[in-house]
């Protein structure tokens, strides 16, 4: 990953309860006058409001009115006075970057509001000093403090409060990868929103679940919650949503590669902010991202370029996150460049703020582009460390892409020192996740968001133009039928009896062959339809299948050819321990290969009708014995025992080469995924007129996410097993279906770490 994105949406402009709108010189001049007028004991509320005014103004002017307000507080004892007065001053503070002296003020405000329970108050100053621990990347107290401000907003029992906060919650969740309770938070944000009809805070929400999916690496659920964030912030005028949306919707393309598509939103989220007049975080984040995009270009000058603006706008208000996220992408493009001394800086500048903030996400990243530096500086050892330490922290929060980027790095590293078989283990791993990232599916589907969203835009100008077209055309009409009835109405008096009886009967006549033909172009559009979507489901089975044959034929090949090559061309040179490594890698593809070639002709049979159904009495006993003499060797190479426990007198009816295939391929699997020294059973138990067969193993079982994925074509599963076995699920599909022709059903039990049971049934 090129970039450490930080995601969490937040209200710069301190929010509804902190920052107003800007103050009109009207409303300055009307309470200063109020001021002059007003009882003694009235002056505070007024001395804070013109403070409050100046926020847009002169913060000189602010602080002023706010330190009067203060000093006439303390004198006349008004506690809550004091309190305002003193947030106002931290106001003023954030305003003007003086994070440390703000939060002096921020917090003696608290106390006092504390002590004179003044929730509406406290909530305040929770926000407040929520914004200004976030700024300074003290993330545990910012998250605190949002964790009491959820807790308050529901003693107050205001809705709008829960809401803002709960979403706020859900934000740092996501950005800390506990994606449950993130999606907790923001759907009951969501709710609450929808519930009072509050648009943009329904945008908002949307938008930060968006960026929750992006974490996953869900890019087009991402991509779906953008475009409809973007459709609210539209609707509702918001400029300033508009261009954060624009900005995420860049990111999502970038990562898929789309780099134009990138560009181009990165530049409509640059303007519409310069036209709201510059909200600096906002666009230092669209240069460091337009920086990204010239970097992957290789126009280096053009990036740094970038880099320097977005860094400088970023230290003018001392936001330390997106300084280290520029500074990790300046450290990248100098690493590019040669420049490793001026990497390393801007690398080591970039762990200073993240270690101090427990950022882990960028911790990790910044490790595995370490690790890349040392590795390009041949210092190999330091080189695997960083990366290790990169690896641990991303396993930790999930972090896919900062995973899959590991283990690239770590293949070219244990290729470039002869570690041949732990480089094709990390390349083989590192594919696997790729896969799992990037899939076609999630392109698909966002470039058909992209284009549904193009067409409403456009829509909604042909519906303006139809409707202003319409207007014209009624008004010609009306002229046209005044002319017609001034100059005809002689004529049509005497007439108009008759044509009102043929007009009728032309109109019946009509109506009916109206009727008869639109009930024809129904029938005929619902067949076309249906003709449509089956061609599609086709297409798109045959497309997937496609896909699995190309990828998962790939790796073996890659590993048969180039080991083969590897001993042919330095046969003499190689030690014995190598020879034999080598030999052992090229026998593990061969039989890794033949067994999924095995399972893609039974599967290419099944599809093509080629496998006939014949059903015969058999002893299950003896066809489970035969298919565990399979997989024997695989199981005895990692000291696993198969037990089979069916008993002798259960007599199956039903195709007995179809059961033996179900049987092969479910023990294999459960060899592939059960540790050293591991136990598989073998059962069954008749049920009615079936028997339920069960192959349970104490591997590392599936976890809820993958269980769903299962004899599913839709996905493409690549996994791997506890001796590096690769797996493709197409032997699991290939059970499905054959269970099927059994008239039976398959189903699994997991749980992650404690193993896995397979059963399916079949008549007895």
């Amino acid at each position: 990953m090129k970039e450490i994105t930080r995601y969490i949406v937040l209200f710069i402009i301190l929010s509804a309860h902190l920052i107003p709108a800007r103050g009109e010189t009207a409303t300055i001049d009307s309470l200063r006058q109020a001021l002059l007028k007003v009882p003694v004991t009235e002056r505070i509320g007024i001395l804070n409001d013109l403070s409050k005014a100046y926020w847009s103004i002169s913060l000189d002017n602010s602080l002023r009115y706010a330190r009067e307000a203060q000093i006439l507080s303390e004198s006349l004892g008004d506690k809550k006075g004091m309190a305002d007065a003193l947030n106002r001053i931290g106001n003023a503070r954030y305003l003007r970057t003086e994070y440390d002296e703000a939060l002096v003020y921020y917090h003696r405000s608290l106390d006092i509001r504390m002590e004179i329970s003044d929730l509406k108050g406290i909530l305040v100053s929770y926000n407040n000093l929520y914004l200004v621990n976030d700024i300074l990347g003290n993330n545990e107290t910012a998250f605190d403090y949002i964790n009491k401000a959820v807790e308050l907003s529901h003693k107050i029992e205001n809705k709008s409060d829960i809401a803002y906060y709960s979403n706020i919650q859900g934000s740092i969740l996501s950005g800390l990868f506990d994606f449950n309770n993130a999606g907790v938070s923001l759907e009951r944000a969501l709710e609450i929103y929808e519930s009072i009809d509050e648009i943009k805070g329904k945008a908002s929400v949307i938008t930060n679940m968006g960026n929750m999916y992006h974490r996953m690496t869900m890019y087009d659920k991402a991509q779906e919650c953008f475009f409809r964030a973007l459709e609210l912030y539209n609707n509702s005028g918001d400029l300033n949503g508009i261009a954060s949306v624009k900005n995420y919707i860049g990111i999502v393309y970038r990562q898929l590669n789309n780099l134009d598509m990138a560009l181009e939103y990165y530049n409509q989220a640059l303007d519409t902010y310069n036209k709201i007049g510059g909200i600096r975080r906002g666009i230092a984040s669209v240069q460091n991202n337009i920086g990204i995009i010239w970097f992957e270009r290789n126009d280096y000058t053009t990036a740094l370029d970038y880099y320097s603006q977005a860094l400088q706008s970023y230290e003018k208000i001392n936001y330390l996150s997106g300084i280290a996220i520029t500074s990790h992408n300046t450290g990248i493009l100098h690493t590019r460049l040669g420049n490793y001394i001026d990497a390393m800086e801007s690398y080591q500048r970039s762990v200073d703020i993240n270690i101090s903030s427990g950022n882990y996400f960028n911790l990790a990243n910044n490790y595995n582009n370490i690790g890349e530096l040392y590795f390009l500086m041949k210092e190999f050892e330091k080189s695997i460390g960083f990366l290790e330490e990169a690896l641990e922290l991303a396993n930790k929060i999930n972090a896919r892409m900062v995973i899959s980027e590991n283990y690239l790095f770590r293949a070219r590293l244990f290729s470039e020192i002869g570690e041949f078989e732990k480089s094709l283990v990390n390349y083989e791993l590192y594919d696997a996740t790729k896969d799992s990232i990037f899939n076609t599916d999630a392109r698909e589907n966002i470039a058909k968001l992209q284009l549904r969203y193009n067409r409403e835009n456009q829509l909604s100008e042909l519906e303006l133009l139809q409707k202003d077209n319409d207007i014209r055309t009624l008004n010609i009409r009306r002229q046209r039928s005044y002319l017609a009835y001034l100059g005809g109405l002689a004529i049509l008096a005497g007439l108009f009896v008759i044509a009102i009886h043929g007009l009728y009967r032309y109109r019946k006549k009509l109506t009916i062959n109206l009727h008869e033909k639109t009930s024809q172009l129904e029938a005929a559009n619902r067949e076309l339809a249906c003709t449509e979507l089956n061609l599609q489901r086709l297409n798109s089975t045959k497309d997937k299948f496609f896909s699995i044959i190309a990828h998962d034929l790939k790796n073996p090949f890659n590993a048969l050819l180039g080991f083969s090559e590897t001993l042919h061309q330095n046969y003499k040179d190689l030690t014995r321990e190598q020879v034999l490594t080598y030999i052992g890698i090229i026998n593990k593809s061969a039989v890794n290969l033949y067994s999924l070639l095995e399972n893609l002709l039974e599967w290419s049979r099944s599809q093509t009708g080629n496998i006939r159904f014949n059903p015969e009495k058999f002893s299950l006993r003896e066809v489970t014995d035969t298919g565990i003499n399979t997989v024997m060797v695989n199981a005895k190479h990692k000291n696993i025992s198969i037990s089979n426990e069916i008993p002798m007198e259960i007599i199956a009816f039903t195709d007995k080469n179809i059961v033996s295939t179900i049987i092969r391929n479910l023990v294999n699997n459960a060899v592939k995924f059960t540790h050293i020294n591991g136990k598989i059973i073998i059962s069954s138990k008749q049920i009615n007129d079936f028997i339920e067969v069960s192959v349970k193993d104490n591997g590392v079982g599936i976890g809820p996410a993958e269980l769903k994925k299962l004899f599913n074509l839709d996905y493409n599963i690549t996994s791997i097993g506890t001796n590096d076995e690769k797996g493709t699920g197409l032997g699991l599909m290939l059970c499905k279906e054959f269970v099927g022709k059994c008239g039976g059903k398959l189903w699994v039990e997991s749980e992650p770490d404690k193993g896995s049971t397979f059963t399916f049934t079949i008549p007895g």
